[in-house]
């Protein structure tokens, strides 16, 4: 369960129950910078979720609607088949990794297609974020941590009810000319 207030800075709250220990874990902290991770010795047989979310619930944190998540994606110039899966696979898991530890969402999937602009393949890697602008910064955080060439990257979001895309981060290396799209 994802919990998060309205105040600024957002704070958020996740609760599930660890699959080593079979008690119930919780990591709390601002939303966008990894959270402080605590066991708290409860069994979810004898512990309900709701005896553990009430004391938030009481402090102005409401349930995380994830139809109103922010899209956010990554897109990069492709290589070869090889690379391009080795890519996917690590990115998503590294990108998944931060998200989740900063409260922040979820990765929601992969393609690759042609450009607008020029007709070159490009890989794009989607992820739902409760805030665009935090879900792009912890994408380029991830691909720097896990090593892949960040600088080959452009990242982008977009709120629900947006139609543009706003670029946070473009590519500043590689051979694909134009600007980004879908």
């Amino acid at each position: 369960m994802q919990l998060i207030t309205d105040e600024d800075p957002p704070r958020f709250v996740q609760i599930w129950p660890s699959e080593a220990t079979g008690e119930w874990v919780v990591r709390e902290g601002v939303l966008g910078r990894a959270g402080r991770l605590r066991e708290t010795g409860l069994d979810p047989a004898s512990s309900p979720l709701d005896e553990l979310t009430a004391p938030y619930l009481e402090r102005a944190y409401a349930e995380a609607d994830v139809d109103r998540y922010d899209y956010v994606v990554i897109q990069f110039p492709m290589r070869n088949s090889a690379y391009d899966r080795r890519l996917i696979e690590r990115a998503s898991e590294w990108l998944d990794q931060y998200l989740d530890e900063r409260g922040l969402g979820y990765v929601d999937g992969y393609d690759r297609g042609k450009r607008e602009s020029g007709g070159r393949i490009v890989v794009n890697i989607f992820a739902r974020a409760k805030d665009g602008e935090l879900g792009s910064v912890a994408a380029m955080a991830a691909l720097r941590k896990g090593a892949a060439d960040a600088t080959r990257a452009t990242i982008a979001h977009r709120g629900v009810d947006v139609d543009d895309w706003t670029i946070r981060y473009e590519r500043s290396s590689g051979k694909l000319p134009g600007g980004f799209s879908l």
